[in-house]
């Protein structure tokens, strides 16, 4: 990563700090999906495909933050809501034209042709407002990590 430029550096820390921690995440959260259901193993899966998803968050988080940031709180947790559900549909969609496909949603109430369920709108409303604060940690991480956050003694 050292061709290229601090900024270019900074981004790619970004993507793959959101990519890591979405996975973990997401294990997580089907763990706690699978308690709800009643298996107590804690049951979780993900995938790697799914760093795709979480890293382009990476890269729109803080755009969104910065355009969204003197609204009401939550009219900012519905747009964050409405953009993963979003960047959820449009990446299943085209996980499905490549013939991957990584999560089905067609037995769940409230889908939208499989790709995404209106059931986790409470969770995506939540993690948008997670993701506000979030947001600027992991970029004063990336920050280090591509150099430009070195503080001189």
């Amino acid at each position: 990563m050292s061709a290229l430029s601090p900024g270019a550096r900074r981004v790619a820390w970004r993507v793959l700090l959101f990519a890591c921690l979405g996975l973990l995440l997401e294990v997580f959260f089907t763990a706690a999906w699978s308690a709800s259901e009643g298996d107590r193993t804690l049951r979780a899966h993900t995938s790697p495909w799914m760093m795709l998803d979480y890293g382009l968050l990476g890269v729109l988080v803080a755009p969104v933050a910065r355009r969204i940031a003197r609204l009401p709180l939550a009219l900012r947790a519905a747009v964050y809501m409405a953009g993963i559900f979003a960047v959820e549909l449009a990446s299943g969609w085209l996980f499905g034209i490549a013939g991957l496909r990584i999560w089905d949603y067609r037995s769940r109430p409230w889908n939208v042709g499989g790709y995404i369920t209106l059931t986790y709108a409470p969770a995506w409303y939540a993690l948008g407002l997670a993701l506000e604060r979030l947001h600027l940690v992991l970029d004063r991480a990336a920050a280090h990590l591509a150099g430009g956050g070195r503080t001189r003694s």
